[in-house]
C-alpha cells in the first residue's frame, strides 16, 4: 500500500514542499495518543466503579442496610427491657427493701463499671453512623448486663432474707399454748405457797389437769425434765429468732418429745399438771431471750389479736395479784 504524502504550499518558493517527518515527531505522536487512551480508560473505569455497581454490591449494600435497620431495633428493644429493669430496682428499693428492712444499694454500687477507658476502639474504622450505632448499642448491652447483675444479687439477697424473715416469724411465740383462762401475769405477785411477794416470770394459765399443751412457735426441743419449781417442764429452744419457751408443772410429756427433736407452732408437747410448787392444777409459760432474761409473753401475742382484745389482755394480766406458783 503507497505511503500517503503531505505537502504545504510554501508561498517564498511559489509552490508546493513535501512534508518530511521524522522519528521523534512519529514517537511523540504516538505517545500523546496512547496517554491519551490511557487516560480517557482510566477516567471511565473510574466512573463506572463510581455510578455502575454490580449485583453483588448492591445486594451488599442493601444487607447493610437491613443490618442497621435490625441494629437500630435491638438497640430501641434494649432500652425498654433497660427501662424495665430501672423499674424493677426501684421496686426493689422502695418496697421490697423497705418491708423487709434491708440497706438500700448505694449509688456507688449502682454506678460500678460506669466509665474508664475507651470501650469501642474496634468501631474506629466503620462509617460515623454506624460507628456511633455500633457504640451505643454495645454501650447500651454494657450497661444492661451490669443492671441484670445488680438486680440478680439483690434478689438473691432479699430471697435469703425472706427466708430467714420466715424462719423468724415461724420462731416468733405468737400463740398462747393451751387453751384457758390466764389467771395471773409477767410481774410482781404473791406467792400463794411462800407466801411471799416475788417476781413472776410468766403467764399462769388455768387448765385442767391432762390439757393438751402445744409449741408456741417453730423451735427444737431443748430441755425435758423436773425442775425445783416448775415441776415437770419443756424447753423449746427457738434458735433464729433468739427465744426460748418454758413449760413448767406439766402432768406427763407427749410420746415422741425428747431433747433434739424439732417441733413446729400448735403441735402437742405435753399436758397441764399440778407438779412442782404451786397451789393448784394450771400451765405456767415463759419467754425468755437467748440471755435467759424473762420476757412478758403478752407482748408476743400481740399479732395473732385485735388491738382491743390485746389491750383487753393486757389489762388482765396486770392487774392480778396473786399467782399460783
Amino acid at each position: 500500500m503507497a505511503k500517503n504524502s503531505y505537502y504545504y504550499y510554501d508561498v517564498d518558493a511559489c509552490c508546493f514542499v513535501e512534508v518530511k517527518e521524522t522519528r521523534s515527531k512519529i514517537y511523540s505522536r504516538t505517545l500523546l495518543i496512547i496517554a491519551g487512551s490511557l487516560a480517557l480508560s482510566t477516567a471511565l473505569t473510574l466512573g463506572m466503579d463510581r455510578f455502575v455497581q454490580t449485583p453483588q454490591e448492591l445486594a451488599l449494600i442493601e444487607e447493610n442496610d437491613a443490618l442497621q435497620q435490625q441494629l437500630t431495633e435491638v438497640s430501641d428493644r434494649i432500652s425498654a427491657v433497660s427501662d424495665e429493669l430501672l423499674r424493677l430496682s426501684d421496686l426493689d428499693e422502695n418496697l421490697y427493701r423497705t418491708l423487709l428492712q434491708a440497706d438500700p444499694i448505694s449509688e456507688d454500687v449502682r454506678q460500678v463499671g460506669v466509665g474508664g477507658t475507651d470501650p469501642f476502639p474496634d468501631f474506629r474504622g466503620f462509617s460515623p453512623s454506624t460507628s456511633a450505632l455500633l457504640e451505643r448499642t454495645s454501650s447500651q448491652l454494657g450497661q444492661l448486663e451490669r443492671q441484670v447483675g445488680l438486680q440478680n444479687a439483690s434478689y438473691r439477697e432479699l430471697v435469703d432474707l425472706a427466708r430467714e424473715r420466715d424462719v423468724v416469724m415461724a420462731e416468733m411465740p405468737a400463740i398462747i399454748p393451751t387453751e384457758g383462762p390466764i389467771i395471773s401475769g409477767f410481774g410482781i405477785r404473791f406467792h400463794p405457797v411462800l407466801k411471799v411477794n416475788r417476781m413472776h416470770y410468766g403467764l399462769d394459765i388455768h387448765v385442767r389437769p391432762g390439757t393438751p399443751v402445744v409449741a408456741a412457735a417453730d423451735g427444737i426441743i431443748r430441755t425435758v425434765g423436773r425442775g425445783a419449781g416448775l415441776g415437770n417442764l419443756i424447753k423449746v429452744q427457738h434458735p433464729t429468732a433468739g427465744y426460748v419457751t418454758v413449760y413448767g408443772h406439766l402432768s406427763k410429756v407427749a410420746t415422741g418429745i425428747r431433747r433434739g427433736k424439732k417441733v413446729s407452732r400448735g403441735d402437742i408437747i405435753g399436758f397441764s399438771g399440778n407438779t412442782g410448787l404451786t397451789s393448784g392444777p394450771h400451765l405456767h409459760y415463759e419467754v425468755r431471750d437467748i440471755n435467759g432474761k424473762s420476757l412478758n409473753p403478752v407482748f408476743f401475742l400481740a399479732p395473732s389479736m385485735t388491738p382491743a382484745a390485746y389491750q383487753k389482755l393486757l389489762e388482765e394480766t396486770e392487774r392480778t395479784t396473786i399467782s399460783l406458783d
